[in-house]
């Protein structure tokens, strides 16, 4: 008798994470279809719920920033994105998320912290490298800006969007050779894109009669 019950006991215990799972994944799913009808204070009650059955589930932590965001939650989606962020500590995707959260609130240095943390991890991410540079070039930190550009340069040497924003960088500070090299590379690049002529035009030193 003694042996049944713990069996049983067992076999509850088995079952049990096993029921929150399949819970957690429905009300999931839920939240999911809510939110895709812009039902998002639904949505977040539904996420909330799958959470409670699966309080360790990075991905249901972001999703839920997201759905908070959509909502005007800010506070609220980075709280969220945050948990995700100490759930999946070594995944520079969830720090670059943070980081754009942090962003949108306008707390830059907390954003160019874990977008710094997303490139620590994730080097060859060449996007990473171009949102550290952003901000980079918000806060008028023009030298890291630069760098961080560069590095995007050569991660994707042949994205225009990226010699342009070095030669941006190189322009504020100061220097013309470098920036006017990337704004001709992001004209060869892209020749329709007619301010990057305007850019080269203003650059190129003008040759006396």
């Amino acid at each position: 008798m003694i042996m049944e019950t713990e069996r049983n006991r067992k076999k509850t215990e088995t079952a049990s994470p096993r029921r929150s799972q399949r819970s957690g994944t429905m009300h999931f799913n839920r939240a999911e279809s809510l939110r895709r009808r812009a039902l998002f204070r639904d949505a977040i009650a539904e996420y909330e719920i799958a959470l409670q059955a699966c309080p360790d589930n990075a991905y249901y932590h972001l999703r839920t920033g997201d759905c908070c965001l959509a909502a005007g939650l800010l506070e609220k989606a980075i709280e969220q994105t945050e948990a995700a962020c100490a759930l999946m500590p070594n995944d520079g995707y969830y720090h670059f998320r943070l980081g754009d959260m942090f962003a949108r609130a306008g707390l830059h240095s907390q954003a160019i912290h874990a977008l710094h943390k997303a490139v620590s991890i994730t080097p060859e991410d060449a996007y990473y490298q171009v949102r550290l540079g952003m901000l980079y070039l918000q806060t008028s930190m023009l030298h890291e800006a630069a760098a961080s550009f560069r590095c995007a340069v050569i991660l994707s040497p042949a994205n225009a969007s990226y010699h342009a924003l070095l030669g941006d960088a190189c322009v504020r500070l100061g220097f013309e050779r470098e920036a006017l090299r990337h704004y001709r590379n992001a004209g060869k690049l892209d020749p329709y894109d007619t301010e990057m002529v305007n850019r080269v035009r203003r650059l190129t030193p003008t040759e006396r009669p």
